[in-house]
Formats: structure tokens, sequence, C-alpha cells
């Protein structure tokens, strides 16, 4: 995840990864990767559970996610892609698709063998696809620029170790950062004008100047002002900067394009897991987003008089619903002093929520932190939630408020604080953290089977929380103005589905993008903005808070229709949690055959 908030708190780094490195060799090979050895296991599974070799031989490829995990054996070492690496990297997961597609053919795999093996296959087949087929390393400046960006992060945020320890880890990586950014350059450089796309770059470009800054003026004070660190951080910025230009340089004769093209519908499906046609799902879209444009006119003239006073409600609907939408905006704060205060205060009260009406059984102790980033991250954008790793479970999770820039203008912070207002900020909170994200990282934090934690299913994370959302409002968590946050929230959920196909398959222009998203998901023009950026770097990621609600829902109305009065909901919720962030499919088959969410009679 980078941790870096677009359009609301709904970006959380969930890209998480393996345990330590146990294996055996492949073919003899050891391979350098900036001082660690990555060991590519010759009989992978031959150990332990289905997934433990790879996990271990993951974690060795990535360092920075191996953070992210919590586990911390690779901390001080950074990523290493060179063409030979990334090509044993792909024999690799070659392997490993062959040998769980014979596993899952077993009809005898015992329940939680396949479920280990399925999470474990979807992520084989997107990290072959994305080696292979997109072939992001040699292409996309993006798939560099976020390692270079989480390389000191979560060390800096997180305090599963002493700090004085984590900032030597920080401060080695910063070591390691000049060679992996000449590594950048002379992979980048290498591509062919049409393999690059000039919009990536210049997002890298942004990404890789603000993250030149902390290492220039922030990093020093992040690891303690040492001397030796003020010219490590700024050795590490100068390189950083330098592939920037060589990026930016780059961007001036790339001519490849963004879109995926004839390859959405197969990284859709691998994205999402989602079987139906592409062109079906767009026409789904379309049809929900009329019919939910039509949910929130009807609550809107329901609750008109209440929030609008003597005002004389539109009789057309979109104007309905614009006035409606800036009277939500209207609601908000004016400092960060105080928004981040009601953030801290709307956190205890729906702790106290959930607990007093039993909606959910919480992960105790409560180890949930909520606040502004420290002022070292000068330049980077770091708000977002951090979660506890899969291998430091008990660590606190962090949610970092994000804030205007500290020189925004007047009509910036007034734009900020329109945009995070507080009915939105009420509503959000069900999502990010309880009964949402929080809650869900955490119980899969503490699953014994950690590779659904590590490659959670997408449209499970995502639906989740956004169910959450609604379904806190109708236990009576906010009133009006909340709900119609919420319900401007899901057109621009559908909007994102519609917006990414359309932008892929049918070369849908950045303007008819925008004055789509406008008037017809009826957001404004930041977040229009906002989405076309997250179209082109996070496809189809983006379409899994409409696809996972629904699908989340269907969970639900199923349950309560095969249990009826027996239904209860903190024993539906809890069950939820109980097989980790798997395929739903999985969920519905079993609220279909059995009384609870995840009986382990069934198992």
């Amino acid at each position: 995840m980078g941790a870096i908030l677009v359009s609301a708190l709904a970006e959380i780094q969930r890209d998480l990864l393996g345990r330590r490195l146990q294996g055996a060799i492949m073919r003899g090979h050891y391979l350098s990767m900036f001082g660690a050895v990555v060991v590519f296991a010759a009989t992978p599974g031959a150990r332990g559970g289905v997934a433990d070799s790879y996990l271990s031989t993951y974690l060795g490829m990535f360092p920075t996610r191996a953070t992210q995990a919590g586990d911390h054996a690779f901390d001080s070492k950074l990523e290493d892609f060179s063409a030979e690496q990334l090509k044993r990297w792909v024999e690799f997961n070659e392997a490993e698709r062959g040998r769980l597609t014979r596993l899952l053919s077993a009809p005898d795999l015992p329940f939680d063998d396949r479920l280990d093996a399925e999470a474990l296959l979807a992520h084989v087949e997107r990290e072959l696809h994305q080696q292979t087929v997109l072939r992001r390393p040699q292409r996309d400046p993006l798939y560099w620029s976020e390692v270079i960006a989480n390389a000191a992060v979560f060390l800096l945020v997180r305090d599963d170790l002493p700090l004085a320890e984590r900032q030597q880890r920080v401060r080695a990586r910063a070591r390691l950062l000049p060679a992996f950014s000449r590594q950048g350059s002379e992979t980048l450089t290498r591509a062919k004008s049409d393999e690059v796309a000039p919009e990536l770059c210049k997002i890298a470009v942004g990404q890789l100047r603000a993250t030149a800054t902390f290492y220039r003026d922030g990093f020093a004070r992040a690891v303690g002002d040492q001397a030796e660190a003020r010219d490590e951080g700024e050795q590490a910025a100068k390189a950083i900067s330098e592939l920037a230009d060589n990026i930016d340089k780059l961007s001036q004769h790339a001519t490849g394009s963004p879109r995926l093209g004839q390859e959405y519908a197969r990284t859709f499906r691998l994205g999402t897991g989602i079987t139906e046609p592409v062109a079906d799902v767009l026409k789904r879209a379309t049809s929900d987003l009329a019919a939910k444009r039509t949910e929130a006119a009807d609550f809107g003239r329901k609750v008109w008089r209440e929030l609008m006073k003597d005002e004389k409600p539109p009789a057309d609907d979109t104007a309905l619903l614009r006035r409606l939408f800036e009277r939500v905006a209207e609601d908000r704060d004016t400092n960060e002093e105080t928004y981040a205060s009601r953030w801290k205060a709307n956190v205890g009260e729906i702790e106290k929520f959930v607990r007093e009406k039993r909606i959910m059984t919480l992960p105790d102790p409560l180890t949930l932190m909520v606040d502004r980033a420290p002022a070292y991250f000068v330049g980077q954008s770091v708000g977002g939630v951090y979660p506890a790793g899969a291998y430091s479970p008990e660590a606190k999770t962090i949610l970092f408020l994000p804030v205007p820039p500290h020189d925004a203008t007047a009509g910036q912070r007034e734009a900020f604080f329109r945009d995070f207002n507080r009915p939105f900020s009420r509503m959000i909170v069900p999502h990010e953290l309880i009964p949402g994200h929080y809650v869900q990282l955490k119980y899969a934090a503490r699953h014994p089977h950690k590779v659904r934690a590590l490659f959670p299913d997408p449209v499970y994370i995502e639906g989740w929380g956004t169910f959450c959302e609604r379904l806190l409002l109708d236990q009576g968590w906010g009133g009006a103005l909340p709900r119609l946050a919420h319900l401007k929230k899901q057109l621009e959920n559908i909007a994102r589905t519609i917006v990414d196909i359309r932008v892929h398959t049918e070369n849908m222009s950045r303007e008819e993008m925008t004055r789509f998203v406008k008037e017809e998901a009826l957001q404004g023009e930041q977040l229009a903005s906002n989405m076309w950026t997250r179209t082109l770097t996070s496809s189809p990621q983006i379409t899994t808070y409409y696809l996972g609600y629904a699908k989340v829902t269907e969970v639900y109305d199923a349950a309560r229709a095969a249990q009826r009065d027996k239904f209860e909901l903190r024993r539906f919720m809890d069950g939820m949690m109980r097989l980790g962030p798997v395929r739903l499919e999985h969920y519905l088959e079993q609220v279909r055959t059995t009384d609870s969410p995840a009986d382990d009679s069934k198992r």
C-alpha cells in the first residue's frame, strides 16, 4: 500500500507479503540483492504449509513489503530488480503455478489448504501477469518509485521494534537507495519509447521529488539528526532526484499508453476474481448508477425540510442532489486541530457504539492510534491507514489523518475541509476503522493462515469496508448528513468502475471522464481529477469498492434469508472474520448451507 491518500481514507496498503527466508536453493544459484541473499527454492511447498516456501522467497524478493508485513529479517535491505533476478523470479512463479494447479485438482485437499492454495495461486497469476505481460519493471516507473517512497515509512511509524533499532535500519536502507535509483534509471532508459507512458512518468516524477525532499529536509530529524545521517539523506536525495530527472527526460519522448486495452479483461479478472464479462459489469454498473441517484434523491426529499428549513426543494433530482451535497460540504471544520480532535472523538464514540449495540466482537486490546503525520515527513503525503503486519499482529494500527499541505493557499485549505467535511469523516470511520478495515485487518493479521492476510481477496477487502459504512448508518450511526455523504460516496464508487472500464477499453478521454464524473456521478472537480490518476495507476483495484459492496451485501442478505428469525448480526459479523479475507463465494456457500458464515463443522 502506498499509504498515500488520493481522494478519501480508503487507500489502505494491503499489498503485504511473506515470511522469513528458510528455503532451499534453486539450481544452486544465490542472487545478490543490495546486501541480501535471495534463495529460490527448488522444491516449493516441500516443508510446512501450502504457502510457506513461497512466502519465504517472496519476502526475500521484496524487503520493503516484508517490513510492511511486520517481518523484520530484511529491514536493512532493498529490492533488486535486475534482469537476472526478475528472470529467476518469473521461473519460480511459473513453477509455483504448476504446483498449485496440481494441488487444487486433488479432490481430497483439506478445506484450509484449499483456501490457502487458492489465495496463493491468485497472487501468483497476478504476479506473472505483471512481470511477463504488463512488464511493469521494464515499462512502469511507478514500479520503482513506490519502493523508494515506502522504504522508510513503515520503519519510522511502527512501534514494534525499539526506536533506535528502527532508525539504524532506516539508515541502512537509505545507504542503498543510490544503487537502487541507478538500477531504475538503467532499466527504464533501455525501454522503447512506445513502451513507456508519459502520464505514468509524470506521476512517478512527482512522487520521487516529494520523497527526495523528505531525505534532504526531514530524514536526519527522523533518525536522530546526526551528521552522518544528514550526509546519508543528502546522498539518497541526490540519487532519487537524478532518477526523477531521467524519468522526466524519458517522458518527453515516451509515446506509450497507460491504457490496458486488450489486456484489460484479463487484468480485471486477475485483479478482482470476477469472471463476469467486462461488458456485463459495465452495463450493470451503469444501471446501478442511475438507481443510486434515484435512491439518493428519494432520501434527499425525505430529509429536505430537516436540513434546508424553508428553502424550496428543486423539482429536478440532479439540482436537488447538488444542493444537498453542497449542504454536506458546508458542515466542515476550518482548522487542523478541531478536525483532528473530531476524528479522535468519532473513533472513541464508534468503539462504544459497536460494543453497546453488540454489532461485532472487537479484537482486544484496541491497538489503534489516530493522529497527524510527524512533521519530519516533509514533502511526502503519508495520510492513510498503516495496519499491523501479519508478522507483528499486535503492533499498533496507525491512522495518519490527511491534512492540507503546509504551503496550501486559503482556497486550497477551504477545498480540503469541504472534501473532508464532518459528515464524511463520521461516515467513513466505520469503513476505515471500526468495524471496517482496522478490525478486518487485525483479525487477518492474527489468523494462523498468514497467506490469506498477505494476499487477501481484493473484493472482500473493499467490500467489507463499504458494507460497514451502510450497516452502521442503518444501525443508527450518524443522521441525515452522514447518510447523504455515504450516498455520494456510493455514486463515486460506481463511477470508478464505469470509468475504469471505459478508459481502458473504450479510450474514454480525460475530458469525457471529468464531464461524466461531475455530471452523472455528481462529484467535484478535485475528485474527478483524482479518479483519472487512480484509473491510470491502480486499475482494476478501484472497481472493488462497488463490486465488493454488492458481494458482501449478497452474503448478508443470504444469511438473513437462511436464518430468518434466528439471524444475529454479531454472529454474522464475527463469522465473516473466521476464514480470513478469502473469496466471498466461500462465505456465501457457508451461509446457504450452515447456520453461520464459518461453521467449523463444514471445514
